[in-house]
């Protein structure tokens, strides 16, 4: 294939991006991406200097390969709508001086193991031990003709895991979101499973919303999953979702077994949904059967919403993959009602609100973390 000569610093230079890129649309037998044309150069951010900015007209991310994250989510000249912690700007995965110590950077990651099976390779199931976080990823950035952006970050994770996990974001010339493919491979045997659990620290949020299911196993839909159940008030059944008051909340821990795989966040103005896509349709997701998971500090000031795919035991070079779908909606106006929030966020994603009035929270008894006894 013939280059033309403005578009790369030197066909020597670009040749050996192209060989070391290893992009992860090539791993997922996808024939009709575009190829890279041109790389993007790292750049400073918070202190970090190896950071990868994708820009377009409406949105801009910047992702963080030393800590593992995107880092920065947001309308272009705006704010970020991700949490990073300000204190830890510029530092690394780990403290030289407390190598034990997990450090809470924020931003959007994934973990590949349930957190029920951490006290098979580490000391308890809190914190995440240097083995699930805290070690640096390796990343790279590009162009393609049609002027998407990607950026693709690796890591491999050795004793005991043995698994190689990459996630490529692309964002595309116009729109307010960027997809995400994530992936996991099996690199040589080990006998924990893995899942695709990913994470979005949302900064103080006023609402969660989360899709329920009439025949969910769980007790009204969802499930207690931590803490204490969330005071009166906090909760709003509206139809088929359920949405949470992130100003009235505390600590708390909910998951949800909806096929939709969605949730969303509203801060203000604007609406963040993350919408995980596989095809993946045999085995069984985590946390009893979790498809979503959502977890509130009110105290932090920051909700995660949290997406997982069903979990492996994989085979040497087997692997799973899915598609993560992160967006930005503008709210004009805002709102009057949670349930009309609801209503919102399913227009946006083509669904058809169930119609219902409001219902206000659940009995302290309900919601059990424990799925309903199947017949």
């Amino acid at each position: 294939m013939r280059m033309k000569r403005n578009v790369i610093f030197s066909a020597g230079v670009f040749a050996l991006f192209l060989c070391s890129t290893e992009p992860a649309y090539t791993q997922n037998n996808t024939r009709d991406e575009p190829v890279p044309i041109a790389p993007i150069a790292p750049i400073d951010y918070e202190g970090w200097t190896n950071a990868y900015r994708l820009r377009n007209d409406v949105l801009e991310v910047v992702v963080i390969p030393e800590i593992g994250r995107i880092a920065h989510l947001g309308f272009r000249g705006e704010q970020n709508v991700l949490r990073l912690d300000e204190t830890l700007h510029g530092q690394p995965a780990r403290s030289e001086e407390a190598e034990d110590e997990w450090r809470n950077f924020g931003g959007d990651w994934i973990w590949p193991v349930a957190q029920n099976h951490w006290p098979d390779f580490q000391d308890g199931d809190w914190p995440p031990s240097r083995i699930l976080d805290g070690v640096p990823w390796t990343g790279r950035a590009w162009r393609t003709e049609d002027e998407s952006q990607y950026a693709l970050f690796s890591r491999d994770y050795g004793e005991p895991l043995h698994i190689r996990v990459t996630r490529t974001i692309r964002l595309d010339p116009t729109n307010s979101s960027i997809s995400v493919r994530q992936r996991i491979e099996r690199a040589d045997a080990s006998t924990i499973p893995v899942t695709l659990w990913h994470l979005s620290q949302i900064k103080e949020p006023d609402h969660v919303v989360i899709p329920i299911e009439e025949d969910s196993r769980f007790p009204d839909g969802i499930a207690l999953l931590k803490f204490d159940p969330p005071e009166p008030g906090v909760l709003k059944y509206c139809g088929n979702t359920l949405v949470y008051d992130a100003q009235r909340g505390d600590e708390h821990k909910l998951g949800s077994d909806s096929p939709r795989a969605w949730m969303a966040a509203q801060a203000g103005d604007i609406l963040i949904v993350a919408r995980a896509q596989s095809n993946i349709t045999e085995g069984e997701y985590p946390e009893g059967g979790c498809t979503l998971q959502m977890y509130a500090n009110r105290g932090l000031g920051y909700i995660e919403l949290e997406t997982l795919s069903v979990e492996r035991d994989l085979d040497v070079d087997d692997y799973i993959d899915n598609t993560l779908h992160l967006s930005l909606h503008r709210l004009d106006p805002v709102p009057d009602s949670r349930c009309a929030l609801a209503e919102q966020v399913q227009s946006i994603l083509d669904e058809d609100p169930e119609p219902s009035a409001e219902i206000d929270d659940v009995e302290q008894d309900k919601g059990s973390s424990e799925p309903e006894t199947e017949p």
